[in-house]
């Protein structure tokens, strides 16, 4: 008997032993998949902890190293939540070096970076330098873009025909999209082609943005000259005004029609039927993975037409509902079959011509640079763009803001300036959603969370302290 006790304690010491080296061997295991493969979930609502689509194709493809000096005292809690923030960065590139530093531990490394608050985070890398003082994910993923670029390039907004004004702060200047572009790491300029007589050799896009009076010939000669030698421009055309590019942009492909969109669904949630609200893109580099609404407040459609050496493409569209209305003028507005053109619309068009670089095709590939299978060979091949919307009130200061708007117009603006890095959906401000309770509601909380859950536990369990008492 004493053999066969032993035997079997031995059998269960040895099976205790076993599964303790499978468990522990099932944490090494996963300990090491971990490190391998770093993976965060955010369960929060609003996704506090869920970095932008811009910033993750951001630091995802950094081109060399950042260095980050992070000034915050040891028990800081705001030192926590920025550990937090940085979390996701560092999962995301193995490129980012961070170091923290207590400013009160340390006074002669805040000397040389010249730190003067807490809180305030060094971006380093090459040349390039800079800090930021409230390092929330917009402030940390501009100031990476601003240490990556060596050189900035510039946009130039067209001015001398009543344009919106990028230094107008009003609801209908486009101070707004000036600072996004320049947060975005763009330089931003006016320009007035009637006293300089030229567009600028370093101008990387020119945005002409809602024109209210013609543009002269000799200065469409100039904008011409700009496309042909590979020049991109982002043309954003209001209804009822007569810029004077028809012929203009006829060349290109391109038709304006003397219309206004309408759009009864918009109506019936809660906008004006002038304002359509689009939500559908047509397959393209700009609205690639885009997922948000935009509005365009008082819209004329765009034609995309055949034109000999140029591809020519819708970009955006409007609901099946709308239509294209000819006679605005009455107040009342319906479709009329034969004469309104029925949805879906189109409100944006891109034009583009790659130009000859002057070299012979290779063989297997036409005079175009595509090979057999129709698929483009040379993609560093030089080309010209050109980007029609019929709005600009859409990226002005009052409706920048507003869900994809502001995307939309920087997309746009980034492809066209050749910086398809910065083609996402950007960081948004991320606020804090209290809990507003009344005061009668607090009191149940309270009850219920200190005296009634407390004291169901405790009865529950004298019950049965008393019932295996009487046993």
């Amino acid at each position: 008997m004493i053999k066969g006790f032993k035997s079997r304690t031995a059998i269960q010491g040895t099976n205790t032993f076993v599964l303790t080296c499978v468990f522990l061997g099932i944490l090494v295991f996963a300990n090491i998949l971990s490190s391998r493969h770093k993976y965060r979930f955010d369960l929060t609502s609003s996704g506090i902890f869920t970095l932008a689509p811009q910033t993750q194709k951001i630091v995802s493809n950094l081109p060399r190293e950042i260095s980050m000096t992070a000034f915050f005292q040891s028990e800081s809690p705001t030192r926590s939540d920025f550990k937090n923030l940085m979390d996701g960065y560092l999962g995301l590139s193995d490129k980012i070096k961070l170091s923290f530093v207590d400013p009160d531990k340390n006074p002669s490394i805040i000397k040389q970076y010249g730190v003067t608050t807490y809180g305030t985070v060094v971006l380093e890398s090459g040349k390039q330098e800079t800090k930021v003082q409230n390092p929330n994910e917009e402030n940390m993923t501009n100031a990476i873009l601003k240490v990556m670029k060596d050189e900035k390039k510039k946009i130039y907004f067209l001015e001398g025909h009543g344009e919106r004004d990028p230094d107008n702060t009003e609801g209908q200047g486009y101070s707004a999209a000036k600072k996004a572009l320049e947060r975005d790491g763009f330089q931003v300029e006016k320009l007035l082609l009637l006293q300089t007589g030229k567009i600028p050799e370093d101008a990387d896009a020119l945005v002409i943005a809602g024109p209210e009076k013609p543009i002269l010939p000799q200065e469409q000669e100039v904008l011409e000259d700009f496309l042909q030698n590979g020049g991109s421009i982002f043309l954003l055309i209001d209804p009822k005004t007569q810029s004077g590019l028809d012929d203009f942009l006829a060349r290109w492909g391109i038709g304006l029609r003397e219309d206004i969109v309408i759009d009864p669904m918009s109506k019936m949630f809660g906008g004006d039927y002038a304002a359509p609200v689009v939500s559908q893109y047509m397959m393209h580099d700009i609205t690639k993975d885009f997922a948000l609404s935009t509005i365009f407040p008082v819209l004329r459609s765009v034609t995309a037409n055949k034109a000999e050496g140029i591809k020519v493409s819708e970009l955006l569209q409007t609901g099946a509902n709308s239509w294209a209305e000819m006679d605005f003028g009455g107040g009342k507005v319906k479709f009329d079959i034969g004469v309104d053109q029925r949805g879906p619309v189109t409100i944006a068009v891109v034009a583009s011509k790659k130009l000859d670089s002057g070299e012979n095709p290779k063989p297997g590939e036409d005079e175009k640079g595509e090979n057999d299978m129709g698929t483009e060979k040379n993609e560093s091949a030089k080309k010209s763009n050109l980007v029609v919307v019929g709005d600009s009130d859409f990226a002005n200061n009052t409706y920048f803001n507003f869900s994809g708007n502001g995307d939309f117009f920087l997309n746009t603006t980034s492809w066209l300036a050749e910086e398809e890095s910065l083609i996402s959906i950007r960081p948004r401000e991320r606020k804090d959603t209290p809990i507003h309770l009344t005061s009668d509601l607090g009191a149940a909380l309270f009850l219920m969370g200190t005296i009634f859950f407390p004291g169901v536990i405790v009865l529950a369990g004298v019950r049965k302290w008393w019932t295996r008492r009487r046993l």
